[in-house]
């Protein structure tokens, strides 16, 4: 061979080995971690991503132990503290859940009713044992008020036992890639349901993309009748219930989220926001101090990015 064909084949190895990865660690610097896009437009999602425009800007002070915000477009990190410590995450865990009952393809208008079996500490008895109501009421109950009593009753509707049904919530979390997700329980009483805020931005954006979980977790408050057979006659009431995540109520357009609170979490509140440019970010703060903190906690997350970036 001639001698400038090897010199051409040593340059071209050369040139794969330092210089285009380092051109490419250059071009695609931003946190890409939502795994939203794939490699061949990476760099038009880098050019779309905010762009930082006050770095002198003080920082946002919140009481929250981790917290997390993310632009949803380009995954682009925009706001972090503590985003990988490992933490219990309350009734977030419940998102899961609800992705897992989705799996099992139920039938909503199918009637149910509470056992003694599916009661929970951890909340107000919205529904007594034998009353009656759909697979879609119980569904909506337990996301939007967070009842821990529904969310066990759809378990059992599934057919699938609590170690089986908390199995495939683990195995779809590692098929996520949620690797330092662990669930220990349904309900998310159990302080062992942990997290990290970057994990909990990855499952989040891909929980709301479930129709029924986006619709359940931004509705204000949810609606519904329960039946009951009392001396042959058939009595029905009326139960109104308000979701937890006081957020959307306040001047935020909240497209979707979860609370969660245990002793061992502190308040947590994972949520998805819409801007007045039509930019979305998710915002994930665990550990707050109080239930009004954490949600102080968002605001002011949320109001520091906005101010802080423009989006093209």
């Amino acid at each position: 061979m001639p001698r400038d064909f090897y010199l051409y084949m040593l340059l071209n190895i050369l040139l794969s080995i330092f210089i285009i990865p380092s051109l490419g660690a250059n071009y695609f610097n931003f946190d890409g971690f939502l795994n939203m896009q794939n490699s061949n437009v990476a760099v038009s999602v880098e050019q779309q991503a905010p762009k930082r425009i006050y770095t002198d800007y003080l920082d946002v002070k919140i009481s929250a132990q981790s917290a997390l915000a993310v632009d949803v477009k380009s995954g682009k990190v925009l706001y972090k503290k503590n985003h990988d410590d490992l933490r219990s995450i309350g009734s977030i865990t419940k998102l899961m859940s609800a992705l897992v009952f989705l799996d099992q393809n139920p039938n909503w208008q199918n009637n149910f009713s509470i056992k003694e079996t599916d009661r929970r500490s951890g909340n107000i008895i919205y529904i007594n044992i034998g009353e009656i109501l759909t697979i879609k009421d119980l569904f909506y109950e337990g996301l939007v008020v967070s009842d821990n009593d529904a969310i066990m009753a759809l378990v059992r509707s599934t057919g699938l036992t609590e170690t089986e049904f908390v199995r495939l919530m683990n195995q779809k979390a590692d098929e996520m890639g949620l690797k330092n997700t662990k669930f220990t329980d349904p309900t998310g009483l159990d302080f062992g349901n942990k997290s990290t805020a970057s994990d909990l931005a990855r499952f989040l954006n891909i929980a709301l993309e479930n129709p029924a979980i986006a619709k359940a977790t931004s509705m204000t408050d949810y609606e519904f009748d329960v039946s009951w057979e009392q001396n042959s006659k058939e009595k029905t009431r009326t139960i109104k219930v308000k979701n937890t995540d006081l957020l959307l109520k306040s001047y935020l357009k909240v497209m979707g989220g979860k609370t969660g609170h245990l002793e061992e979490a502190g308040y947590c509140v994972a949520t998805k926001i819409k801007g007045e440019a039509e930019q979305e970010i998710i915002v994930i703060v665990l550990g707050s101090d109080s239930n009004f903190n954490r949600f102080q906690d968002v605001k002011a997350i949320t109001d520091w990015v906005f101010a802080n970036y423009q989006w093209q």
